[in-house]
């Protein structure tokens, strides 16, 4: 059952074919708004994986994003001169990622509950938001290598946010073999057979255990 729910799951986020993305853009009105404010809870969740991850002081904010397409789950700016130091996600992905960290032996997806399960793609997804948008800030703009960049650190997110390293690793490989290959057909651009043990975007080749 819990196998069934999960690959449900999978499906409807193979039909969503959610995506984040580097913009060419300078701050606008809507984004000045969110940055005056202080962060929400839900937005420093984000900040401290963010910051842990690349290094960087990094915003987050989960707002207007400036994109029509329901697909789009997150936006990193870049101006004239590189990304800038923040970036933007929706609502709904910083909301899963606070469900995340309240409880995150909750979205195992190796243990989840029935009522879980159908869940676990969205949390999953969140968590790759997260780790993608921190390879903009860090200057990378093609999409199918900060994808791959993001995959493989999906565990470093979740265990940052609470996960055992042992979930962490389960839940990248989920992203991994049951979501990211449906990129190939829905957002092509966001995939590569590079993204692989041993390929091209590899972050750890001397390592023998993918995606993490």
């Amino acid at each position: 059952m819990r196998l069934a729910l999960l690959l449900a799951a999978v499906a409807l986020a193979g039909a969503a074919a959610s995506v984040a993305h580097a913009e060419a853009r300078p701050l606008t009105a809507s984004d000045r708004a969110l940055l005056a404010r202080a962060a929400t809870y839900e937005e420093q969740i984000g900040e401290l994986v963010a910051r842990r991850l690349t290094g960087h002081v990094v915003s987050v904010r989960c707002g207007s994003i400036g994109e029509s397409d329901p697909r789009v789950l997150g936006v990193t700016p870049f101006g004239s001169t590189g990304p800038v130091d923040y970036f933007l996600m929706r609502p709904a992905e910083c909301t899963y990622l606070a469900w995340f960290r309240q409880a995150p032996a909750r979205w195992d997806p190796r243990t989840c509950a029935a009522e879980d399960c159908s869940r676990v793609a969205s949390i999953a997804m969140s968590l790759a938001v997260v780790a993608h948008e921190s390879y903009h800030i860090l200057g990378y703009r093609n999409e199918a290598q900060v994808e791959c960049y993001g995959l493989q650190s999906v565990w470093f997110v979740a265990n940052k946010l609470g996960a055992s390293i042992a979930e962490g690793q389960a839940l990248a490989t989920f992203y991994a073999t049951r979501m990211y290959p449906t990129r190939r057909t829905t957002t092509p651009r966001y995939w590569s057979a590079e993204c692989r043990d041993g390929g091209k975007y590899d972050l750890r080749r001397s390592l023998a255990r993918w995606p993490s």
